[in-house]
């Protein structure tokens, strides 16, 4: 995409403004449009996250949506978000940034990286990390390794020069997500199996097993406070409401297979979880983000044929990360990589840091062949100016 000359503009968005959310929407299709292995959203699923009055997030907590535009084209884009329940949890104030695309000229990021943080510091925050999104599950960092290999729904895919332009305005790491693959190729370790049976038998540890949709969703009220208590120690790790996590439940059954999601049960207590779904980026490819006339066809035709699973979450409540309980939910990964007709399992953003998963997942031969960054940059101290809301 080669951008248009002339002096950069950026504004805040009004959300009821719907041509103005349609362009904030429609700019990454135009950038990616020559990348082969960019994933395309869902549209409406964009749409409806930057609606108020669908997305639960906004009950809770704000956001600003900038555009940047030069010579009357979008050139780039940046959402600031003062998520409540993470400054509550960390007891800091600190803002993110998410879906940062934009056009390879430092002053189009230069330009959006100062809207987001004078937005930020308007309502008195004092340092900003990102890419981070609404809620914990959304997909963070931005790619720094493995431009090679396609992004997946949960793992996004950006251009090489994301990285110089967000270095160059000042950013610094923060933390690192991996992601990597298990395949039918590979020998995993026959003991692990054995250990991880024995393991549940002296734990009085059982592992359930979904037969249909309408099943999983009767247990989401009691999984929701394992989630978010498993996680709880996970660097940067911030809670959702029950609104938020119901949403997202809704969408992960559109693809998900009763058969690879699990819960290690202590009689009725969670003690710990496998959440896995199909991958369908075929389809999502196919449809170029659009459900009408003949997206949805294409979604379902790749739910249908999909050989690949991504594992987006597998945790097990603390004082138990290192015992049983995992190992009996590293053995189900196996026994369903195994048993299944799928060929491959993606492991999806591991945080670098997660030395239980990681390395669990290290001695079962993953391949990290993906790296995610997230960014942090310090506000310079002095008088804010005001705190709107």
């Amino acid at each position: 995409m080669n951008p248009p000359a002339g002096a950069v503009s950026v504004r805040e968005i009004d959300l009821a403004h719907r041509r103005d959310v349609a362009r904030f929407i429609e700019f990454p299709f135009r950038l990616y449009r020559a990348a082969p292995l960019w994933t395309p959203p869902l549209r409406l699923e964009m749409a409806e996250l930057m609606d108020p009055k669908k997305n639960g997030f906004f009950v809770h907590s704000t956001g600003g949506f900038f555009l940047a535009e030069r010579g009357g084209a979008v050139v780039g884009r940046i959402a600031a978000l003062r998520q409540r329940f993470y400054n509550e949890a960390h007891q800091n104030d600190t803002a993110f940034f998410y879906w940062f695309e934009s056009v390879d000229d430092q002053d189009v990021a230069n330009a959006l990286f100062g809207a987001a943080e004078a937005w930020a510091r308007a309502r008195g925050l004092r340092r900003m990390i990102g890419p981070v999104g609404f809620t914990q599950p959304d997909p963070p960092g931005i790619l720094v390794r493995g431009f090679e290999h396609e992004g997946t729904m949960n793992v996004p895919w950006h251009f090489p020069y994301y990285e110089r332009l967000v270095t160059a305005a000042g950013w610094v790491q923060h933390t690192d997500y991996l992601s990597g693959y298990l395949d039918r190729s590979m020998t995993f370790p026959a003991e692990l199996v054995t250990h991880g049976t024995a393991a549940a038998a002296r734990g009085g540890y059982t592992v359930k097993q979904f037969k249909d949709r309408a099943e999983m969703r009767a247990w989401v009220p009691k999984f929701f406070r394992t989630y978010l208590d498993s996680f709880a120690s996970v660097p940067d790790f911030f809670a959702m409401s029950s609104r938020e996590f119901e949403s997202l439940v809704e969408k992960m059954l559109l693809v998900a297979d009763p058969a690879v999601i699990k819960l290690v049960l202590q009689g009725e207590a969670v003690l710990g979880f496998l959440l896995s779904f199909r991958d369908i980026t075929p389809g999502l490819r196919r449809s170029r983000g659009r459900l009408l006339p003949f997206g949805w066809w294409h979604l379902l035709r790749s739910r249908a044929t999909s050989r690949q699973c991504n594992v987006i979450a597998l945790g097990v409540l603390p004082g138990l990360q290192r015992g049983g309980a995992n190992l009996a939910l590293i053995t189900e990964l196996l026994t369903t990589l195994r048993d299944s007709a799928y060929e491959r399992v993606e492991i999806v953003q591991i945080v670098g840091g997660n030395l239980n998963t990681h390395g669990d997942m290290t001695r079962l031969g993953a391949r990290w062949d993906k790296c995610h960054r997230v960014y942090r940059r310090e506000f310079a101290r002095g008088p804010a100016a005001g705190r709107p809301a």
